[in-house]
C-alpha cells in the first residue's frame, strides 16, 4: 500500500479545531493541532483537500504508485485577514504544501 503524510503545523488559528481531510468526495481522516497523521491508499490518482467548516483548502492532485510515500503539510492562514478567509478567501484559508 501507498501512504500519505499530513503534518499539521502549530499556531493559534483553529488551535483546539480538528481539520477534516478529503480524497475527492470522501473523508480519510482529521487532523489536530500539531499533529503527524499517515493514511494508507491504494496506488492510483487522487485529489486532496483540507476542510474546517465551510472553509477549505487548495486542491493537490497527485498520482501515488504501490509502496510510495508523499508527504504534506497543513497550516492556516493570518489570522488578522480573517475576515476576508471566511468569505471571499475561503477556499484558501487552508493551506496544503507537498514537502519534497
Amino acid at each position: 500500500m501507498a501512504k500519505i503524510i499530513i503534518n499539521r503545523s502549530t499556531e493559534f488559528s483553529n488551535l483546539i479545531r480538528s481539520i477534516e481531510i478529503y480524497l475527492g468526495n470522501e473523508k480519510i481522516g482529521a487532523i489536530r493541532d500539531g499533529e503527524s497523521k499517515e493514511f494508507e491508499v491504494e496506488a492510483g490518482e487522487y485529489e486532496l483537500r483540507a476542510r474546517i467548516d465551510w472553509c477549505g483548502s487548495n486542491k493537490i492532485n497527485f498520482t501515488i504508485r504501490e509502496n510510495e510515500v508523499l508527504r504534506y503539510n497543513l497550516s492556516g492562514t493570518n489570522p488578522f485577514l480573517g475576515l476576508y478567509y471566511i468569505t471571499f478567501g475561503k477556499d484558501r484559508y487552508l493551506k496544503l504544501q507537498s514537502i519534497k
